[in-house]
């Protein structure tokens, strides 16, 4: 039995089949916070989802997110930058086990999982869309992964998944914290489907009435629908933002040095707003924060659990160093949008700070 839950930061709700069976819908419930990930939730996907991904009954699981502006606009990192601010030795190790082990949980799940990723998807919401068997985006969708803002860098695995996204452009999304439309996430791989907001609705009633079947034919049964769902409002998608400035990212990310490739972006500036509000992102972001995430893109991993091991690393050391803190700071707790970056400038920044990073003594052993 489907434990349901109708108040709280997760709302469940089950709803019945035709053949006797059930579809899980899973809301993050925190629209006055754009539905930011909290500890809570997490603590809630990590008890229940393994109890629906074990019953046999649960043909699929829904995710999505409380009210129409966003369905996950990232993680909400007020308490631990706080605990940040205690001079907490293990708070990242704490953080950061918590938040992956559940984002590695949903990529290994048999139980077909779809994300509505309509409104905004940012950072940790990146992390549970990328997660599913099927992330959908809607004509409202906006993902960004804009850590570089916040002593970061590009988490949640996405040193695996924005290294998928053809012609090295999940660099430039990583580096620039660029905020994609929905035409664009399609384009580059970062969604299954483009949808209207209205057609959550399709979806509900097609597996409502699906008979008994394998997880696979559920799974291929949805992508069917979707695929045809998608060719009636293609016309309604928004304009692309990247294709008119496609090539000249192209070219400026082949270039052999993280320096070279911010100079080469940097001088693309000028001609549009989109463009412009990326390299302003990139060039305001926290130096350390571009080597890291650099570092990691090239490492090229080829499944998320390595991606998540070595960015669970990174992420307990960024903790500890304090470029992740006061990004934090700047942004979301005095809001002066005015970071004191460790070094000012990609060039000036140490080999031996960047190395601190990817220090291993005295780092707990990840356990997911």
């Amino acid at each position: 039995m489907v434990t349901q839950l109708s108040q709280g930061p997760l709302l469940v709700q089950t709803h019945a089949t035709n053949a006797g069976q059930q579809v899980v819908e899973v809301i993050l419930n925190a629209p006055e916070a754009l539905n930011a990930l909290n500890g809570d939730m997490v603590d809630l996907l990590l008890l229940h989802v393994p109890v629906w991904e074990a019953d046999e009954s649960v043909i699929a699981i829904i995710m999505r997110g409380s009210g129409t502006k966003a369905f996950c606009a990232g993680g909400d990192i007020r308490q631990l930058y706080h605990e940040m601010v205690k001079g907490s030795q293990d708070v990242g190790e704490i953080f950061f086990n918590h938040e992956y082990e559940m984002d590695l949980m949903l990529h290994k799940l048999t139980t077909p999982l779809l994300v509505w990723g309509s409104g905004y998807v940012i950072g940790g919401g990146m992390g549970l869309l990328q997660g599913a068997a099927l992330r959908i985006g809607t004509h409202s969708s906006r993902l960004a992964m804009p850590e570089v803002t916040i002593g970061l860098f590009p988490d949640v695995g996405a040193s695996y998944f924005l290294r998928q996204v053809p012609d090295n452009l999940g660099l430039f999304m990583g580096l620039t914290g660029a905020m994609l439309n929905g035409t664009d996430a399609r384009q580059m791989g970062l969604l299954d489907g483009l949808l209207d907001d209205d057609h959550f609705s399709n979806i509900m009633i097609s597996l409502t009435t699906m008979p008994r079947q394998s997880n696979a034919d559920t799974l291929s049964q949805l992508t069917l629908l979707i695929a045809d769902l998608e060719s009636k409002v293609s016309e309604k998608a928004p304009e692309s933002n990247l294709a008119v400035h496609r090539q000249n990212i192209i070219t400026a990310l082949s270039e052999k040095s993280l320096a070279a490739i911010v100079a080469s972006l940097t001088s693309l500036k000028g001609q549009d707003k989109w463009l412009d509000k990326a390299l302003q992102t990139m060039e305001n972001g926290s130096p350390t924060s571009l080597h890291l995430f650099y570092y990691a893109f090239g490492q090229n991993f080829t499944n998320v659990a390595d991606a998540l091991l070595h960015e669970y690393i990174v992420g307990v050391n960024a903790a500890r160093l304090g470029e992740f803190q006061e990004g934090v700071r700047a942004l979301l707790i005095d809001k002066d949008r005015n970071p004191a970056w460790r070094y000012d400038t990609i060039e000036n920044t140490p080999k031996a700070w960047i190395d601190q990073f990817f220090v291993t003594e005295n780092v707990a052993q990840a356990h997911f």
